[in-house]
């Protein structure tokens, strides 16, 4: 394992909370043009992936520079996550947290987003609060956030000035299990077996 490495499991046992960019990391960056409704890809071990993460309760926050009719895709996939069994119970009671959806937020307001949400949590009084937070992006309209972070992410298809930045780079590709593998990295720093968690 390099010093990077690490580094980067080091930063990961800390992490509170979790914000990610949604084309390029939960889909593939592609989008079906021509049609009333744009189709994008996803996978379904992303979405795994964030119930592992708010199982151990870690908040997590997405942020899109999509907006309207573009961002009604992730609009449903967020909704059907805080629909979930678990996000019903309260957080006493082994609920899980909801996932905060941002939208037509782009670079610096990325940085706003955040901001906002560690507010809202309670964690924008705290000295550093931005270090306990890791953020999984593929752009450079990503960028402003990503330095601000304390564990910053890429999927492997990935931008490549945006791989320079980070600690983390997937082995699946963006829309095919990145977020996942993100994931299972910050469980393995943990030393979490992920089947011992429940699924949703």
């Amino acid at each position: 394992m390099t010093g990077k490495e690490l580094r980067a499991k080091r930063i990961a046992r800390n992490i509170r909370v979790v914000i990610s960019d949604v084309d390029g990391v939960f889909t593939d960056n592609r989008v079906l043009e021509g049609t009333s409704h744009k189709g994008k890809w996803r996978s379904y071990y992303d979405g795994q992936g964030v119930s592992l993460l708010r199982a151990i309760g870690i908040q997590i926050a997405i942020i899109t520079n999509e907006k309207g009719d573009s961002a009604k895709h992730i609009e449903d996939v967020v909704e059907k996550w805080n629909r979930l069994p678990s996000s019903s119970k309260e957080l006493s009671d082994g609920g899980w947290p909801h996932v905060k959806l941002y939208t037509g937020m782009g670079g610096d307001k990325k940085v706003i987003a955040a901001t906002q949400f560690l507010e809202e949590i309670g964690m924008l009084g705290e000295p550093s609060p931005f270090e306990n937070c890791a953020f999984m992006a593929d752009d450079l309209v990503d960028v402003p956030l990503l330095l601000k972070v304390g564990l910053r992410a890429a999927p492997i298809t990935a931008d490549p000035h945006v791989k320079k930045l980070v600690h983390f780079i997937s082995e699946r590709q963006g829309g095919y299990g990145a977020f996942r593998d993100f994931a299972n990295f910050i469980l393995e720093a943990r030393g979490i077996d992920p089947t011992s968690l429940p699924p949703q």
